[in-house]
């Protein structure tokens, strides 16, 4: 800008010079022209030369991304689970998809493949692993293999009356029925806490030169539980109605954490009789209950006539949401919406 302005001075001169003085600003022009591309070459030139050295120079990205931890989990909320703990530290690959469901799931052989490159794979007790675990294994021998539940006490799932009120309620009599135990442990912070304390053992036994940074992710994780717990806890505190009827019973953990009752509708697959749908339409009228709690990766058309029958609704909740956290305050607000319009119907 300040060699524009002195060209321009000295051409507006210029007319009044004798002709012995006009040589003179016509050299002092050709200088600083002469000298401004010089100038614009260098810095361009030097421009040039730092873009190159910047974009020959290795990402982070891609050094972080190699130098990650490739860890395999069944479900969806156990890949928040290890995020939290292991950052970016860790990547992770889910094997049961979105939408899909634990119980029937089936891996894809592509899946089966990708396991070669896994350093870990933790399981949660979900029954496809059951069938699979051994094809799991097969597939990379120097995988390390963890059970994220361990020092977790399951509940059972039976068959029993509904006059019982426990927390894992269910109906009527399938005649020889096999015990199996609840795998929805993730559903109850504090089995969570448990869960998460093993995956950092898990991270730390892969990787021990990072084991400040687990640590550390694991304290800030345990104290997202403690105040999901207590934000829960105030949601839920005060309900006189405490018994809710669900398809799938999936919130057996949940519900013994906070003292409320789950009514099962069916139970390992199996859809009620005619007389057991018969005695939860009786129970739901006589409980006022209006909602029948499902979860969209099932379907659920037992739920749906009770719903009718009652002139009530089906309201989906699943307990595969991919925020763990969010997800399960979300619940108890709903529960806690539910429960209270039903109490006061009394």
């Amino acid at each position: 800008m300040i060699m524009i302005m002195i060209i321009i001075l000295m051409l507006s001169g210029y007319e009044s010079m004798n002709s012995s003085e006009k040589w003179f600003p016509m050299i002092l022009l050709t200088l600083i022209l002469g000298i401004n591309g010089i100038t614009g070459c260098t810095s361009t030139d030097t421009t040039e030369t730092v873009n190159s050295e910047t974009n020959n120079s290795d990402n982070p990205e891609q050094t972080n991304h190699q130098d990650q931890l490739d860890i395999t989990v069944s479900i969806i909320p156990q890949e928040y689970f290890v995020k939290k703990i292991g950052g970016d530290r860790v990547r992770v690959n889910v094997m049961v998809e979105p939408g899909a469901v634990p119980a029937t799931y089936e891996p894809k052989p592509q899946q089966l493949q990708a396991l070669s490159e896994a350093e870990a794979y933790i399981g949660i007790g979900v029954p496809f692993e059951t069938v699979w675990m051994s094809r799991i294994s097969q597939a990379n021998p120097k995988m390390l293999t963890v059970d994220s539940t361990e020092g977790i006490e399951r509940l059972t799932m039976i068959a029993h009356d509904h006059d019982d009120h426990g927390n894992h309620d269910h109906h009527g009599d399938h005649g020889e029925q096999e015990t199996t135990l609840d795998p929805h442990v993730w559903l109850s912070p504090r089995l969570v806490k448990i869960q998460a304390q093993n995956i950092y053992e898990t991270l730390v036994k892969l990787d021990p030169k990072h084991q400040e940074i687990y640590q550390t992710n694991l304290n800030n994780f345990s104290q997202e539980i403690e105040e999901l717990d207590s934000q829960i806890r105030a949601n839920l505190a005060a309900l006189k109605q405490r018994k809710f009827i669900v398809f799938h019973p999936a919130w057996g953990y949940f519900a013994q954490e906070y003292n409320l009752t789950q009514v099962p509708v069916e139970i390992g697959g199996q859809e009620p009789s005619a007389a057991e749908l018969a005695e939860l339409i009786k129970e739901a009228k006589k409980e006022k209950i209006k909602v029948i709690f499902a979860q969209p990766e099932l379907s659920s058309p037992s739920a749906k006539t009770i719903a009718k029958e009652i002139k009530g609704e089906v309201l989906l909740i699943s307990p595969l949401a991919a925020d763990w956290s969010h997800n399960l305050l979300e619940v108890s607000q709903t529960f806690a919406k539910v429960l209270k319009e039903e109490k006061s119907r009394e």
